[in-house]
């Protein structure tokens, strides 16, 4: 397991409710002990307790979040300085304003942390998704405030964890197992319904856009997602469920209406792609391809980016660059599963990306003919 500092001041200063039954008690210290400085790293120790385990992942998850949440503000400088992976990498000299734009050029107009838009079927943020998250807050008790961000932002989700790490870490101190069990179970849920469904193809995305410190804190947040699931349970590991199977919405080439902007959207939802693609990845691979992307949201430059390629005879490098963005995906997350221990938590996102090759490969095939793979009757692209 993991030790932890704390987010300190830059909290809100009451948390909220326990998980229905469980105990009041004081707030955990989140004073952090002298000479135990803190790495994020995984690490099993027969010497760390239950209870100090539940109290570091706390900690930890609390911190995380206030980082997603507001970014490397001067309140947290200092509890982040104290973590050596990460401040191996923080932005030296500090300079508040260009963290701030740091943050939003990231999650602000690239890699936008929502459950929903990683896992609803449409792409789109809120609905089901959303309302499925809400449903998991009621279920353990954790009251969610959603005027600044909707209930599957990354940060109330780890919030949410961080609210249940303590409430087991109490339970251990008034000698109730019940509880403990109950905090444990509702971890597990938490983690393989939600978190842990969609955060490793966050974090693969959130690395391919070249800002080391947050590349390095969704690698730890990861890691530390998939060491706190496979701590809960002594005969099960993590199981992470994504809605709608591989393959299942793969787009008919042979249809009539399958066209350049069917394709952009199956690309951009990445419960069906297994990718997640941000403006920067567009930009960057319609420089590769030399073909124009345009501005604005990524679903338009996506469009404008194929329609483009095609207008322009470069849909055969486009189609490379979007084979060698899955590729490149796929490395990445077999990776964090061999890395993690845990390749049942890649797999579902891998599945995904085999079936995208898959669909590349007979647009590759029928770029150049009237009669493409498996019957295709009009040559691609289809404008």
């Amino acid at each position: 397991m993991v030790t932890a500092v704390p987010c300190g001041s830059s909290g809100p200063s009451s948390r909220p409710p326990r998980p229905t039954g469980c105990p009041r008690r004081k707030a955990i210290s989140t004073t952090p002990k002298q000479g135990r400085p803190w790495t994020p790293r995984p690490v099993r120790s027969p010497m760390f307790s239950s209870h100090q385990a539940a109290v570091a992942c706390a900690r930890a998850f609390d911190l995380f979040g206030h980082l997603y949440r507001h970014g490397l503000t001067p309140a947290l400088w200092d509890q982040v300085e104290g973590l050596p992976a990460l401040s191996a990498v923080m932005p030296r000299p500090y300079n508040a304003d260009a963290a701030a734009a740091s943050f939003q050029t990231l999650f602000g107009l690239n890699v936008f942390p929502y459950q929903s838009l990683f896992l609803d079927p449409a792409g789109l943020l809120g609905g089901a998704e959303t309302e499925r998250v809400r449903a998991s807050y009621r279920q353990m008790g954790f009251a969610v405030d959603e005027d600044s961000e909707p209930a599957d932002h990354l940060a109330h989700e780890l919030a949410a964890l961080a609210f249940l790490c303590q409430a087991e870490a109490e339970a251990w101190e008034d000698g109730r197992a019940d509880m403990v069990a109950r905090a444990r179970q509702l971890q597990a849920s938490f983690l393989d319904e939600h978190l842990l469904a969609w955060l490793p193809a966050f974090t693969v995305a959130v690395q391919r856009q070249g800002d080391p410190f947050y590349a390095e804190l969704a690698g730890l947040t990861l890691a530390l997602a998939v060491e706190r699931r496979h701590s809960l349970t002594e005969n099960s590991r993590a199981q992470p469920t994504l809605p709608a199977g591989e393959g299942s919405t793969l787009p008919d080439l042979d249809a009539p209406h399958t066209d350049l902007d069917a394709i952009a959207g199956f690309l951009l939802t990445p419960v069906h792609s297994g990718l997640y693609l941000s403006r920067g990845d567009i930009s960057r691979m319609g420089r590769a391809a030399g073909a124009p992307h345009g501005f604005g949201e990524r679903r338009q430059m996506l469009r404008t980016f194929l329609r483009s390629a095609a207008e322009f005879d470069r849909f055969g490098p486009a189609l490379a660059t979007l084979q060698a963005l899955v590729d490149e995906t796929a490395r990445t997350l077999g990776r964090c599963g061999e890395e993690l221990g845990s390749q049942a938590v890649v797999e579902p996102w891998l599945a995904r990306l085999r079936a995208t090759e898959a669909l590349f490969q007979k647009l590759t095939a029928a770029l150049d003919g009237p009669q493409g793979p498996q019957g295709t009757a009009t040559a691609w692209p289809r404008k």
